[in-house]
């Protein structure tokens, strides 16, 4: 998707975010209240549960190319955020 902003397109790249998280309701909200604040939409999420209670959550959105590092800074200040790993989409050329 192409948004001109200042007459240049400021391209946005399909990426996914895999956070692995502790206290999955509460660390959920917290996420799901970040992405809001920020404009950026979610197109599908999904969070798997393991027994020992931590939680695995996959977050596909559409985002600005220059807007993901600080996407990921931010993420990874969250409390009960373990560990984050971004995966980007291939381009369409």
């Amino acid at each position: 998707m192409k948004k001109i902003i200042d007459g240049t397109p400021n391209l946005r790249k399909n990426c996914a975010f895999v956070i692995h998280m502790r206290n999955p309701a509460d660390t959920l909200r917290r996420v799901s209240i970040f992405f809001e604040d920020r404009g950026i939409p979610i197109e599908l999420l999904n969070m798997h549960r393991y027994v020992s209670g931590d939680a695995i959550l996959v977050v596909h959105c559409s985002i600005e190319k220059d807007r993901i590092p600080r996407t990921v800074q931010l993420l990874e200040k969250i409390p009960g955020i373990c560990e984050l790993e971004r995966m980007e989409g291939k381009e369409n050329l």
